[in-house]
Order: structure tokens, then sequence, then C-alpha cells
């Protein structure tokens, strides 16, 4: 475990409430406007899932190269809440994760290879529903009790449905669209809080799609009430369905990085990813296939993951 001080300041938002509507996105728009790069080029498209029964909002990020000419291929990076990726400006708190500025400043310096960014926008009403890993969880008292704290008491899981949307729909339309590294070593899922167990759930239901899971601030313990509970839940599914690891090079290998702060939410998730990381490393995951980080004095916000998501852009992009 590496443990990492930017200086992050403290925040003072750690309350219940604040803790929930952070998890739930509360303020967040549907359709904001889109949104600019200060580097590359960001496409929007609106593509139906007929597995959620909407239309999904996807912003997708292409590095400076991609128009200079030539037919060279990228890997793939699919994020969840991709309205806060990469224009602060856009976003409901006024934060973002940076991700353009991000990826342009590791180019510049050569510490990465380029990528492709698929930002699939999230809905304030249906977020914890449809990030929620279904199967883990399904039936259970912290299930219920989840969606009841973030006001979605009654509504169905929706994360089965996401995940088959994003391998189903998604991902054959950005194939098709855009020259893309397509097989699974080359095509990554990645988000944080809610969007980091859905990265961790989505490789885990589609390994040989998925080749890496980048899982940032993860959301562990559902409701505070039935954390225990639910990181039960969690353990026992990847207990049964994470792949067992393979050498780096294996062209069937996956790499998993889990990471989290220390301030507000974030605060609460160390005891649970401990565990979790255990159950990994029981599975063969270590050197060059797993990386896990503490961000001493990070909050649960889009600041504190723009700060350090350069760490798994690197380990996964590295040259």
């Amino acid at each position: 475990m590496i443990v990492v001080n930017f200086n992050i300041a403290k925040s003072v938002r750690g309350c219940m409430v604040g803790a929930m509507a952070l998890l739930s996105g509360v303020g967040a728009v549907a359709a904001p406007p889109v949104q600019s790069a200060d580097c590359g080029r960001i496409e929007r498209m609106s593509l139906y899932s007929p597995q959620m029964g909407d239309t999904i909002t996807i912003d997708t990020w292409l590095p400076p190269m991609y128009y200079a000419g030539g037919s060279e291929r990228y890997p793939v990076i699919y994020m969840h809440d991709g309205q806060n990726l990469y224009d602060a400006a856009t976003t409901w708190n006024h934060q973002s994760w940076e991700m353009d500025s991000v990826m342009c400043a590791l180019l510049t310096t050569g510490e990465i290879d380029p990528a492709i960014i698929v930002g699939i926008h999230s809905s304030a009403e249906t977020r914890v529903a449809d990030l929620m890993p279904e199967k883990a969880v399904s039936g259970s008292r912290a299930l219920a009790e989840t969606l009841e704290q973030v006001k979605l008491h009654g509504m169905t899981p929706r994360g089965d449905a996401y995940a088959a949307f994003m391998v189903e729909t998604l991902k054959p339309v950005v194939d098709e669209r855009y020259r893309t590294e397509s097989d699974m070593r080359h095509t990554t899922v990645m988000g944080s809080s809610m969007g980091g167990l859905m990265s961790i759930y989505a490789l885990c239901e589609y390994p040989a799609v998925f080749g890496n899971a980048l899982c940032l601030s993860t959301h562990w313990i559902g409701a505070p009430s039935v954390s225990e509970e639910f990181t039960r839940a969690m353990y026992d599914y990847l207990e049964q369905t994470l792949p067992v690891a393979e050498p780096i090079d294996s062209e069937h290998g996956h790499r998993l990085y889990f990471d989290h702060g220390t301030e507000t939410i974030d605060a609460w998730y160390g005891p649970s990813e401990e565990r979790i990381l255990e159950l990994v490393r029981g599975k063969g995951y270590g050197e060059g296939t797993l990386l896990n980080i503490v961000d001493e004095g990070a909050a649960h916000e889009e600041r504190s993951w723009a700060r350090r998501v350069s760490i798994p852009l690197r380990y996964l992009l590295s040259r």
C-alpha cells in the first residue's frame, strides 16, 4: 500500500446529510452544456439504451493527436459520471476531474501513451440505482436502506442493465466510430464512489471485455447504518466472481487500482477497503496487477480525484 499526501485542505462536509448528498450526486443536471476541453477534443452523442430504457448522454474525449493524421488506434477508458470529467464551469459543484488537462500534461512529459476517454453521464435521480452492484446486494437490507437514504427508496436497481449497456450498446458504437484498441487488455472501466463499485462489478461481470478497473474512493459501505452488511455482500461477491490474477504480460490478465482519501465520506472507507484488498491479494494480485493508494487529507470530491488521478493513469498507460 502506498500513502500519499498532497496537502489538501480538510473539508468540513463530514455529516451524514452531506455524505448522502454527495453519494447521490444531488444538484447534478441531466444534460449540462457540452464541456470544453483545454486540450484535445470532446465529442457528444446521445445513445438510447434498450437495457435501461433511457437515452444516455456520452461525452468522449479524444487526445490531441487523434485528428493529426495516421491510423493509430487507442486504448479506451470508460468513465462514470461523465458530466463531471472535463470542465468545472459546467458541473453542479464547480469541480471536475480535469481529465483532459491531466491527460495532456502526462502526454506532454511523455509519461503515458494516449487513450480515449468515454464519459457516461449519470442522473441524480437514478445514479445510485444505476451504479449499484446488483447481483452482490440484491434483496438485502443493505440495498434497501442505501436506496432509502439517498431518496431512492422503492426504485429498482439497474446495475446489471447499466453494465450491459456499456458492453452491448455503448462499446460497439465507440469501437465503430473511433479508432480503438478494442481487446480487453486495452479496455478499462473507471469511476469514483458508486462508480468505483460499478467499475469492479463490471470487470467481474464481463471479464473478457474489461481488462482493467480503476476504482477511486470506492463506496464499500452503502448506507452508514448497514456498512458491515454492505461490505460483507461485496466481499462475498468478489470472492466468487473476481478473476484470479494472471501474469502481467498475459493476454487475459487483469489489473486493479483502489484508493481512498481520509476526509469526509472517504474517512469511513479504510477498514472496508483493507478487507477487500486482503481478498484481492489472496487471488494473486500484487506488483504489476494491483496498486492501492491512501491519499492523506483528501476528501470525497472531484477536486481530490483530479489531484491524484495521474497515479492510476500512469499505472495504466505508462510507457
